[in-house]
């Protein structure tokens, strides 16, 4: 039932536009017309969903300590959603001891 409603639905507007502007013109702009329409309605649906939360979790108690080798940032990670080194400078940073002086190249 559907299916002819949605049949008669594109060749409705066909038929009326076909003695302006021919049946091939009418029927390839409703066509594109309607991919569109399904395209962008597919997009905000898309948008419209969140992502799920990421699980995190606290690691305060190991001391993670990154340092950037381009500029020297130091980051002390206290919750992590991942086991992945964080970037800074567009590299990776370096995971160093609590204990000793991070890896800097000297400016």
């Amino acid at each position: 039932m559907k299916r002819i409603a949605l049949a008669v639905a594109l060749l409705v507007p066909v038929v009326l536009l076909a003695r302006s502007f021919g049946f091939l013109r009418a029927a390839v702009g409703i066509g594109m017309a309607a991919g569109i329409f399904y395209l962008g309605l597919a997009y905000f649906r898309g948008a419209a969903q969140m992502p799920p939360e990421p699980e995190v979790e606290d690691v305060s108690d190991e001391s993670l300590r990154y340092v950037c080798t381009m500029c020297g940032l130091e980051l002390k990670v206290e919750v992590a959603a991942s086991d992945r080194a964080p970037t800074h400078c567009r590299e990776k940073m370096i995971l160093v001891d609590g204990r000793r002086r991070p890896p800097l190249k000297p400016v």
